[in-house]
């Protein structure tokens, strides 16, 4: 069995899953809003169209090129683990610093390891990022998310 055989089959169970899921909405979508067009069974049904035609062209035309794996050292191995150590800090601050103050500092962290920008575009990109997301999540979507100590 092939790595393209297996990401095929992926792909296409994932697809149906997808599929079956777009079927189950449509049909909770069609028994309580009746002549609704778009729904939210729409996403899936997209979502799952596409992971089938990408999963059957995996596995019947796409050719994979042969490549060499091997474990990344020096400058990418810190940027990978300095990655998931923000990752893990950040998930371990949410609670105790809230959403946005977290992800101020989580997204700051990840400017910094993964795209090696000097602190204070990363602190300015990272600012950036968390009051849009804050914009996004808290005001316009009006989701509840943790807010922490600040109560931010």
């Amino acid at each position: 069995m092939s790595e393209r055989s297996v990401a095929g089959g992926v792909l296409v169970l994932v697809g149906a899953f997808a599929l079956v899921e777009a079927r189950r909405l449509a049909a909770l979508r069609e028994e309580m809003v009746a002549g609704a067009v778009v729904g939210d069974d729409t996403f899936p049904l997209i979502v799952g169209l596409s992971l089938l035609v990408l999963g059957v062209y995996t596995l019947l035309v796409a050719r994979w090129p042969a490549a060499s794996v091997r474990f990344p050292a020096g400058p990418a191995r810190r940027r990978i683990l300095g990655s998931a150590g923000v990752f893990v800090g950040y998930c371990l601050i949410v609670p105790y610093l809230g959403y946005t103050l977290s992800t101020l500092l989580g997204s700051t962290g990840l400017y910094r390891t993964m795209g090696a920008y000097r602190w204070w575009v990363a602190s300015l990109i990272g600012a950036a990022t968390a009051g849009l997301l804050h914009l996004i999540f808290r005001v316009w979507l009006l989701q509840p998310l943790p807010t922490g100590w600040a109560g931010v």
